[in-house]
């Protein structure tokens, strides 16, 4: 067996007062440590506060409370913290919205625009045309929320999945556009976005989304057993036929934790796929000719395999096109028969790019067109004309990111996206005669920021890391800076699932800069900026390289005298919560405060929580001795130490939370608060009507926006930003 508990020791309830940096009278009680001592594969594990993964013990619930009103309540002491909340209001009142814009193959847009802090649907046919309201989700249900919209092929329909106070799962609905109608029946237990998707039929009159059977976080099947099933409009979702699953498709190994979903290209598709998903982008991929879905069960054929490192592909008539790191760690296009594929020899179209990742691509009836990014911050667009010519497409403005889109092999439509450091995200549209982009623009803004950017610089350099490899960094600050060590400086980074951190306008960057901050951005391994090879460099028993990374990171703009150790604040959240917390853990003398938001803190437990089994595939199992000791290792509840001075750390979580367990955070702050030794406060504020933060409003981002950043200028000393 690879782990036993060798013995439970109950210690004495100890009461101590919490001292904060500056004028703290208020005494916050400890909880009581209970020793769990366990053993895996030899090595001895203590662990004192295991009793708080029970989300139904009362006395840490209270604590949470306790927790949350002690840390708001100084917070709201903190003087200016108002001025940065009214900044934010400014800045993100001055813009109507736009999100979730989908574009049908007849030309109708549909999209989510905020109106008084609530996400409405709207469409509108073409560009110029003029829009049209068709629902809001308030008025539907107060306190509901749009998280997700797939209208159908015609766009004559749009389902709708609903959610509410931040829980992400919800339920799908469907509104007839015609008559701004909704269908009789409303399909439970849904997470369309994040699992699935919902795809429509040629037909307009079925579609098929995930089924999630137990959607309760305390119960032990929660996240396990998903169905992709196939509804049809105006019956009982009771009756609804399941297409993929575990049970359904015995044949197929997909696990209890695995997502078995189903796809479907275009509408004159031949064909269905079917794939076993996880915390990944490769998976397994099955094929069925789309006639198949009316039989009872469908049959499915072997497509290719996640050891393929296939991460996105289009279809080709009988051909697929396809994006793989399975023999070019920076990505290759490839191009096989889907009739007779050969993924092992196949043909390859765009070779790979020794100092730039392929990051996107599309297939329009004008060819392909994918792009090129270095270092995840520098994007360029290409078109394929043959395999001796691509052409360099001539961007309408710079871009650190570029995403494309189209409506398939079918029709010539190209439409970019693109983003920067200090650019909101635009859209525009290729005209393939002239070359050139036209801006597409489905709000009005209500005012203009760019003195907002006056005398802003952005540079991007490479530091050396801990083993020689060069590390990017972003860095965002004024002109006018003086290198003199007394500069403050944010930086964040992630670092996990191969997830690039791109350049776009973060909402704390203004605000930061406001006050004379500078904003960095490590691109620490983990990530996906350096292609799957960096991915995979900061993975599982690699994972060291990412927080090391980021330790790095933090010394160059120390020793080039950008900031000092008492100016340094560290944030990342989610899974991001391993960067920042191994970081403290290992060099708690390097920085003044840390942030983490939402984060993963107790590795070794992480499977064991609601949604934590899937994640193995990414982090790893205590199944295993090498999965052990790689989640010891990036484990920073249990790297804590007693009697040493740890900086600020300002933590927050959601009871709500699909993804991470409020007791991730809970439980490292409890640990925390008894080990430091620092007079630097602790901070745990649990949102009891909060989750993962995805589907929050927009209101409730800038508070907490405002939090940070004014817990953050605390903590480095800003005179204006001082306790009153």
């Amino acid at each position: 067996m690879f782990m036993k508990i060798i013995r439970l020791k109950l210690l004495l309830l100890v009461v101590c007062v919490f001292s904060c940096k500056t004028n703290n009278n208020t005494s916050i009680e400890m909880l009581p440590e209970k020793e769990v001592v366990e053993e895996y594969f030899g090595t001895t594990v203590k662990d004192s506060y295991k009793y708080m993964e029970n989300l139904n013990d009362t006395i840490v619930l209270n604590w949470y409370k306790q927790q949350s009103n002690y840390a708001k309540n100084k917070i709201d002491k903190i003087h200016n913290r108002n001025k940065i909340l009214k900044f934010q209001n400014i800045i993100t009142n001055n813009t109507s919205k736009i999100s979730n814009i989908l574009i049908t193959n007849n030309n109708l847009y549909f999209y989510l625009k905020n109106h008084n802090d609530t996400k409405e649907l709207f469409y509108r046919e073409g560009i110029h045309g003029e829009e049209y309201f068709l629902f809001n989700p308030e008025k539907h249900k107060k306190g509901s929320a749009i998280n997700y919209i797939a209208p159908s092929w015609d766009g004559s329909k749009v389902a709708i999945a609903m959610t509410k106070d931040d829980l992400e799962i919800g339920n799908i609905i469907v509104l007839d556009v015609s008559n701004k109608k909704l269908y009789n029946e409303s399909i439970n237990n849904c997470w369309p976005s994040a699992l699935g998707g919902i795809r429509w039929l040629a037909d307009n009159s079925r579609f098929t989304y995930e089924y999630i059977p137990v959607i309760d976080k305390k119960e032990k099947n929660y996240l396990f057993n998903t169905e992709t099933r196939l509804h049809v409009l105006g019956e009982n979702p009771v009756n609804d036929r399941i297409l993929f699953s575990n049970k359904n498709n015995p044949e197929i190994e997909i696990k209890e934790e695995d997502f078995p979903e189903v796809s479907i290209s275009n509408e004159k598709s031949n064909y269905i796929f079917g794939s076993v998903w996880g915390a990944s982008y490769y998976a397994d991929y099955y094929s069925s000719s789309i006639e198949n879905i009316n039989n009872q069960k469908i049959t499915w054929k072997p497509l290719f395999k996640k050891e393929d490192l296939i991460k996105r592909f289009y279809l080709e008539g009988d051909y697929i096109v396809y994006l793989s790191a399975k023999k070019a760690k920076n990505f290759e296009i490839c191009r096989t028969s889907l009739i007779n594929p050969n993924f092992e020899d196949p043909e390859i179209l765009v070779s790979e790019d020794e100092s730039s990742v392929i990051t996107d691509l599309t297939l329009t009836s004008k060819g392909l067109f994918f792009v090129k990014t270095k270092n995840g911050v520098e994007a360029k667009l290409y078109q394929f004309i043959n395999k001796n010519k691509i052409n360099n497409i001539t961007l309408p403005k710079e871009a650190g990111y570029i995403n494309v889109s189209s409506n398939g092999n079918l029709f010539p439509d190209l439409r970019i996206e693109i983003k920067g450091w200090l650019s909101d995200k635009e859209r525009y549209q290729f005209n393939h005669k002239t070359n050139q982009f036209t801006k597409e623009q489905l709000a009005k803004e209500n005012g203009n920021n760019d003195e907002l950017f006056d005398g802003i610089i952005i540079e991007e350099i490479e530091i050396i890391s801990h083993d020689g490899v060069k590390v990017p960094l972003s860095l965002i600050y004024n002109k006018d800076l003086e290198l003199n060590g007394q500069n403050r400086v944010l930086i964040k980074g992630y670092g996990a699932y191969g997830i690039t951190q791109k350049p776009f306008l973060d909402p704390y960057i203004l605000p930061w800069l406001k006050e004379g901050g500078i904003y960095a951005m490590a691109h620490v391994r983990g990530g996906g900026e350096k292609g799957d090879f960096w991915h995979k460099s900061g993975y599982k028993e690699t994972k060291p390289n990412t927080w090391k990374d980021l330790i790095a990171c933090s010394e160059y703009l120390i020793h080039k005298k950008y900031s000092s150790s008492s100016k340094t604040v560290i944030y990342s959240g989610s899974a991001g919560g391993i960067l920042i917390g191994r970081a403290i853990t290992e060099r708690p003398d390097l920085f003044a405060a840390a942030i983490i938001r939402v984060g993963v803190l107790n590795t070794l437990r992480y499977e064991f929580s609601p949604n934590g089994k899937n994640n193995t595939k990414e982090l790893g199992s205590v199944q295993d001795s090498i999965g052990f000791k790689g989640l010891l290792e990036m484990d920073a509840y249990q790297h804590i130490e007693k009697g040493v001075k740890y900086p600020a750390v300002y933590l927050t979580a959601g009871l709500n939370d699909s993804r991470v367990s409020v007791w991730q955070p809970g439980k490292f702050a409890a640990k925390l608060q008894a080990a430091t030794t620092s007079n630097n406060p602790v901070f745990l504020n649990v949102d009891s009507e909060g989750g993962h933060g995805l589907d929050t409003s927009k209101n409730k981002k800038n508070k907490e926006i405002a939090d940070i950043l004014s817990f953050a200028l605390w903590q480095t000393g800003h005179p204006d930003f001082q306790l009153k």
